[in-house]
């Protein structure tokens, strides 16, 4: 077998392992980066601070799929050619059928999973943007004596809540949804969410988590301040729906609310206050605390 045969394989196989080898150290480098950065621990958290994580996650999954679905298959035939020249022959018609059938179903599978990280990475993106969207309009609750905490981490539950808003009305659990419409309407009627205390009804379809994990989250919020300033301390649920409009059809269900709508609606607590200011400071230290971690 002559040494020759052998460079395209070499060279496809070198470009494979050192694109896949850049894209591991590279991963591994964002992950011990956040040990040695000094603000890692002292800076509050930003609105979709995990999802932010989350994301760049997903973009080094889609990178090391495509990368396989480029670079495996070329490989895989570039040394079978080179073994088949050296050898002086090509295996049998049932043999090259089997073999070209197992490599269509490996890029197949590898073009699946980069679809499913390019799906999931977009949906991120979708979700960080209304984090920020709804962090936008609570940070404008400042003058009305509010003070905004996003993306809480409670990493012994893996999940993350939202925003934590305290001030003179209360204490209130925000939880943001990101949703996109499935197709454009001439009345605009596709940015229209219907409520009726019980469930949001898109234009399409009907979901009932988001409202369910509002509550949840808002439970968690109110066991954990209550246990940490050792009184109870109740925790209204929200939902911001950044984009939409919402159309509520009953009275009942918790707050729903379009972002834009989120300081009409905190003015109009404003004229019923509920908490002391004592009571709203014992809670910012402790809200402060878990939330001064951008790790």
């Amino acid at each position: 077998m002559l040494f020759w045969q052998w460079i395209p394989a070499a060279c496809i196989g070198l470009a494979f392992v050192a694109t896949l080898a850049v894209l591991g150290v590279w991963r591994r480098r964002a992950a011990r980066a956040v040990a040695r950065n000094p603000l890692a621990h002292a800076l509050l958290r930003s609105p979709g601070e995990s999802l932010r994580a989350r994301m760049a996650a997903a973009t080094l999954d889609a990178a090391e799929y495509a990368a396989l679905a480029l670079f495996a298959l070329p490989l895989a035939a570039a040394l079978l050619a080179a073994q088949w020249a050296g050898e002086g022959r090509l295996p049998e018609r049932d043999a090259l059928v089997a073999l070209a059938g197992t490599g269509a179903l490996l890029q197949a599978w590898l073009a699946w999973r980069l679809w499913r990280a390019l799906g999931r990475a977009r949906a991120l993106a979708l979700g960080y943007e209304a984090e920020v969207a709804a962090g936008q309009e609570l940070e404008r609750l400042a003058p009305l004596g509010y003070r905004v905490f996003h993306d809480m981490p409670v990493a012994e539950r893996g999940f993350s809540v939202d925003h934590v808003v305290v001030g003179p009305a209360g204490v209130f659990a925000v939880e943001t949804e990101g949703r996109a419409a499935r197709r454009a309407r001439a009345d605009g009627s596709e940015w229209e969410v219907a409520y009726d205390g019980e469930s949001l009804s898109f234009p399409g379809w009907r979901e009932t988590r988001p409202l369910e994990q509002a509550v949840s989250r808002a439970d968690w919020v109110r066991s954990w301040l209550s246990s940490s300033v050792g009184e109870a301390v109740p925790v209204q649920p929200l939902l911001v729906l950044p984009g939409w409009s919402v159309k509520r059809t009953a009275v009942s269900g918790i707050p729903v609310l379009a972002a834009r709508r989120i300081e009409h609606f905190f003015r109009k607590l404003a004229l019923e206050p509920k908490m002391s200011e004592a009571m709203i400071e014992r809670l910012v230290a402790q809200l402060d605390l878990r939330c001064r971690n951008t790790a």
